[in-house]
C-alpha cells in the first residue's frame, strides 16, 4: 500500500516531466496501467495524479485516446482546437482590438468562425476566465475584464 499523499508526488513527477519537455504538448500520457505498474501503486493512486493535472489544465483526457499533454498557452502553437480558439481571442484582447464594453463573440459565432463544437468554445472561455482576461455575465455574454 502506497503512502498518503503518494498521487500528490506522481503528480508533481509527471509537471517536471512536462515542463522539461519529456512529455511534450500534445503527446499522449502513458496510461494509468503502465504507470502503475512503472511506480508500483494502485491504478487509483495513477487515477487520482492525473485528475488534480487534468484539474490544473496542464492535460486534458482525449475520449476513447487517453490523456494528452495540453501545454501553456502561448508555448509553441496550439495543438488542440480549444486552445486555438482561446489563442485568437486572447490575441484579440492583447491588442486591444475589442473594447472594454464590447461584448466577445458569442458562442454561436465561434462554432462557425471556427467550425467547432460548442463545448470547445466553452473550454477556450473558461481558459480565458481562468486566466483573468474575460468575464461570463449569465445572459449578457464574454467581456474583457476589467484592468
Amino acid at each position: 500500500m502506497a503512502p498518503r499523499g503518494t498521487y500528490r508526488q506522481i503528480a508533481d513527477d509527471l509537471r517536471v516531466r512536462i515542463h522539461e519537455g519529456e512529455l511534450a504538448a500534445g503527446a499522449m500520457v502513458p496510461s494509468e496501467l503502465t504507470l502503475a505498474e512503472q511506480l508500483s501503486v494502485a491504478r487509483g493512486t495513477v487515477r487520482s495524479a492525473l485528475a488534480l493535472l487534468v484539474d490544473e489544465g496542464m492535460i486534458e483526457i482525449v475520449p476513447g485516446q487517453g490523456r494528452r499533454v495540453v501545454g501553456k498557452p502561448g508555448q509553441g502553437s496550439p495543438i488542440l482546437a480549444w486552445e486555438r480558439v482561446a489563442h485568437a481571442l486572447r490575441q484579440r484582447l492583447v491588442s486591444g482590438e475589442v473594447s472594454p464594453s464590447t461584448p466577445l463573440p458569442s458562442e454561436a459565432d465561434l462554432i462557425a468562425e471556427f467550425e467547432v463544437s460548442r463545448n470547445t468554445v466553452r473550454r477556450a472561455y473558461r481558459q480565458l476566465v481562468d486566466e483573468g482576461l474575460v468575464v461570463i455575465r449569465h445572459g449578457a455574454g464574454a467581456f474583457p475584464a476589467p484592468r
